[in-house]
């Protein structure tokens, strides 16, 4: 497993001066090039705790990411089971988790939206973990309980739900030996052993060890994340303008705090969002904030030369104040029931250009 940065998705490189990766990171691997001012991981001193997944869109692992991780969560709520998730401080040598309990490198990787969106859909989540290992941690010292901590306080605050809690982790009580295996874990062995076959008959095991194919293995996985990550493919969450203008990218992150409100609709009014505003007598058209705004919650019309601002898009980065020469644009704290009254699927995009 490698934490992988995407460089598209982190606001830093349209202006904005964010640090919360940096800050988040337990043993400062992370920095920001030079050039690009894009985050840069130092996988010598990278512990793979996965904090900087849990508060930034712009950070996945080549083995999963926050939709995967809800996804796979979601499913097995969706099996009738208690959603037991704990981490790999918790495991010790020789114990092996029951097929329900999820084992994370930190539950810290785990992001606010994420822990709502479980909760908003009823899903039966159990946090399952002795926290005085978070103490001497070494993978998340000093950061791995208080992000993860925050992040459930904010989802349980947000959606009026609470989660459970357990010191004690279920174990498997059978071995594939004993225990006929249902048909989700022979579907599972079989794709295994599979894999493993082709791998040795094409030699790919082999070519998975070699040093000269490791950046290339890392390029593949970063593509494969990014392609996870947009889902070009959904109507929901990549959306373009009728007259052809730019595209509007909807983050993980903010994708999910949507889907918990649709789910939760009375939560509403007690989400805070940090979104951005225009006074639009004090703006010149100079279109500044649109070639900044990396979700497109502000894009400019290419037929009508108007720039709309969607505030479902907007994720609070402040690139467009930076941006914005006349100061015209500031940013404020609203509820999501303020910002979006009609739900967040039926907003209509707000012009904000004055002189149009």
């Amino acid at each position: 497993m490698k934490m992988i940065a995407l460089a598209e998705n982190c606001v830093r490189t349209r202006g904005a001066e964010c640090r919360r990766c940096a800050i988040a990171c337990p043993v400062g691997a992370i920095s920001f090039d030079a050039e690009t001012n894009g985050p840069v991981i130092d996988e010598n001193a990278c512990t793979k705790c996965g904090l900087c997944m849990g508060v930034c869109d712009a950070f996945s692992s080549t083995t999963t990411n926050s939709q995967r991780l809800y996804d796979h969560l979601r499913k097995v709520a969706m099996r009738g089971e208690l959603v037991y998730v704990t981490c790999k401080e918790n495991i010790f040598p020789g114990f092996e988790p029951a097929e329900n309990v999820t084992v994370l490198p930190c539950i810290g990787c785990m992001p606010p939206e994420l822990w709502t969106l479980l909760l908003a859909e009823n899903a039966p989540i159990c946090i399952a973990c002795d926290l005085r290992y978070c103490d001497d941690c070494s993978r998340a010292p000093g950061r791995g309980e208080l992000l993860f901590t925050h992040a459930v306080e904010m989802a349980e605050t947000w959606t009026g739900r609470e989660t459970h809690f357990d010191r004690e982790i279920p174990e498997k009580q059978a071995t594939r030996d004993n225990k006929p295996l249902g048909e989700y874990g022979r579907r599972e062995a079989f794709d295994s052993v599979k894999d493993d076959a082709l791998d040795i008959v094409s030699g790919r095991r082999r070519l998975r060890n070699s040093d000269t194919l490791k950046e290339y293995y890392l390029r593949k996985e970063r593509q494969r994340m990014r392609d996870q990550l947009k889902l070009h493919d959904s109507e929901k969450d990549v959306m373009r303008s009728k007259k052809g203008g730019p595209g509007r990218i909807m983050m993980p992150r903010r994708r999910m705090l949507l889907e918990a409100i649709e789910q939760l609709p009375e939560m509403a009014e007690r989400v805070t969002m940090t979104v951005s505003f225009t006074d639009t007598d004090a703006c010149v058209s100079c279109h500044d904030c649109t070639e900044c705004c990396i979700s497109g919650a502000r894009a400019l019309d290419s037929a009508s030369g108007v720039v709309s601002y969607d505030v479902r898009y907007c994720i609070g980065c402040g690139a467009c104040v930076d941006a914005c020469p006349v100061a015209a644009i500031t940013m404020i704290d609203a509820t999501a029931q303020s910002v979006m009254p009609n739900g967040p699927g039926e907003v209509a995009p707000i012009l904000v250009d004055g002189h149009k």
